[in-house]
C-alpha cells in the first residue's frame, strides 16, 4: 500500500503526484499491475479507473479494511 505522492518521491518527482494519479487511471495492467494499492496520502480511496467498488473489493480481499471511502489505519500499512 502507497499513496500517490509517495510513488512520485519514488521516481524523483516530488510534486507529481497527480501526473501519478492519471497514470495509475490508465494502467492496461491491472491488477497485475497493483493500482489498486495506491490511495490518497490521508488514507482516502482516492479515484480508479474502474467502479470505486471494484477498487474496495481488491483491497478487501487482500485483508485491507475499508470503511466510507477510507482504509482503516492506514498509517499502520502504508510504505
Amino acid at each position: 500500500m502507497t499513496t500517490y505522492g509517495g510513488l512520485a518521491k519514488l521516481i524523483n518527482r516530488p510534486k507529481a503526484h497527480r501526473a501519478v494519479g492519471s497514470a495509475m487511471n490508465k494502467n492496461p495492467f491491472a491488477p497485475e499491475v497493483p493500482c489498486h494499492r495506491v490511495v490518497k496520502s490521508n488514507g482516502e480511496l482516492g479515484g480508479f479507473a474502474d467502479d470505486l467498488s471494484v477498487k474496495i473489493k481488491r483491497l478487501q480481499k487482500e485483508g485491507v479494511l475499508v470503511k466510507n471511502g477510507k482504509i482503516i489505519d492506514f498509517k499502520k500499512i502504508s510504505v
